[in-house]
């Protein structure tokens, strides 16, 4: 499933696009002011040159009329240099070309008539003067392309910063956008934190005006789920108490009448309702512990060290084989009541479930892990996936609660650890093996 993005990237994303695209804006409209003073700007010097050209061309042209029988001359000084600012054609008042130079467009591309003032010529700007007292007309036209260069040139200046700048603006927003969004993140780490073992209360104090509400609507809904969980979870515990004495009684009572029937038919009978009284005895008490591990008994606020209690706790054990990896370590932030809990129900799932002879075995180590193994049938996959869950049991005859593994994968959860249930177990072709480890532990440790 793809992740969706972060608030913090949609924001950073969309305010350097719209700092781009405000920048590009002021820049094409800076771009399009710029043509408008480069162009009144080139305008005034055409117009200045055809000023100054005027007169002096009218000069020398009265000065040939008396010399000369051409009606049209050639300036060879402009002829065949390409790279003239502009190009001139002089004209008498009857019309007729009396002076043009050598870079000067062809005729046929001017307008008939000639308007007055500014035109275009083949895309390039023109103008066209008329002096009144002698009737003597000029056309100057543009014919490099210096306009167009500096207009280039300018558009550059404006765009080129942006393309440099571009990458610290996008890292400024970057940090400017997770600064601001520091407050957010901190409610989803509070937030984060809680589950149904941690429904402590948030802190709602210092919350921006936005978040304020939504701090205060979590923390109200996490004070009345804690109220209903605390309802029911003293609700099972104390049903799980209430019925220790009765049935203990009744179990009693029961096991008195077995002996009195001795060999009789109804002895059987007794029994049966025994073993049912046993089995209801040990789920009373599975629920007395689980309603204690879902209140966070199994957490503690400092490491203890759980060798001595794990040696103590197996030496009058018989059939039970105790391993210790040179590497091992045990010091784990738990509570060591709920360790007890969890060797008691391993040891005790593989009395049930290995057989009549079963060989169990204890390994503590490398490292913060511990394993228990024991032979029997292999558990199949699917049934092995869904062990650990409250109530399940896998195909045995033998009598059980379906709690034991569940609580043992409870109490891992809650001291940051990890319940991981293999079988066949590890190196050999049956049994059922239940590893526990916790962080810190040896990379590769765990069976897979």
């Amino acid at each position: 499933m793809r992740r969706p993005p972060s608030i913090t990237f949609r924001l950073a994303l969309l305010l350097g696009l719209s700092t781009l695209l405000l920048w590009l804006g002021a820049a094409a409209i800076a771009a399009l002011v710029l043509k408008h003073e480069l162009t009144e700007t080139f305008d005034d010097t055409l117009r200045q040159s055809a000023l100054r050209l005027l007169p002096l061309a009218v000069h020398d042209l009265r000065e040939k009329e008396d010399h000369e029988e051409r009606e049209e001359f050639r300036v060879p000084g402009f002829d065949g240099f390409e790279t003239e600012k502009f190009g001139y054609l002089i004209r008498d008042r009857r019309g007729r070309t009396r002076l043009v130079s050598g870079n000067m467009p062809p005729e046929s591309a001017f307008p008939d008539p000639i308007p007055s003032g500014f035109f275009e010529v083949d895309g390039r700007r023109a103008l066209s003067l008329r002096e009144r007292k002698r009737g003597y007309s000029i056309v100057l036209v543009e014919t490099g392309d210096h306009r167009k260069t500096v207009l280039m040139d300018a558009a550059g200046a404006l765009l080129l910063p942006l393309a440099a700048l571009l990458p610290l603006i996008g890292l400024g927003i970057w940090l400017t956008v997770r600064i601001a969004m520091r407050p957010v993140e901190r409610l989803r780490r509070e937030i984060a934190e809680r589950g149904h073992t941690n429904l402590d209360g948030i802190d709602i104090e210092g919350h921006p005006k936005e978040l304020a509400p939504i701090a205060n609507e979590v923390a109200s809904l996490l004070d009345r789920l804690r109220s209903a969980l605390d309802a029911e979870r003293a609700f099972s515990a104390m049903s799980a108490h209430e019925l220790r004495t009765p049935i203990a009684g009744a179990l009693a009572q029961v096991q008195q009448l077995s002996e009195e029937l001795a060999n009789l038919p109804q002895r059987a009978r007794a029994q049966s309702v025994e073993a049912a009284l046993k089995n209801l005895s040990a789920l009373s008490e599975n629920l007395l512990r689980l309603a204690r591990l879902e209140a966070g008994f199994a957490r503690a606020d400092r490491e203890t060290d759980l060798m001595p209690i794990l040696k103590f706790l197996l030496r009058d054990a018989q059939d039970v084989h105790l391993s210790i990896h040179p590497d091992a370590d045990l010091t784990i932030a738990i509570n060591p009541d709920a360790f007890s809990i969890v060797i008691s129900n391993l040891v005790e799932n593989a009395r049930r479930h290995g057989g009549d002879e079963a060989l169990i075995t204890v390994t503590a180590g490398p490292g913060k892990k511990l394993a228990v193994a024991n032979t029997g049938k292999v558990v199949a996959a699917e049934t092995l996936r869904k062990l650990g869950e409250k109530f399940v049991r896998g195909e045995t005859q033998a009598r059980g609660t379906g709690l034991g593994l569940a609580l043992v994968k409870t109490i891992a959860d809650q001291t940051g650890g990890t319940l991981a249930l293999v079988s066949p177990r590890h190196g050999h072709t049956d049994g059922f093996e239940a590893i526990l480890s916790w962080p810190g532990s040896s990379a590769g440790s765990i069976h897979r």
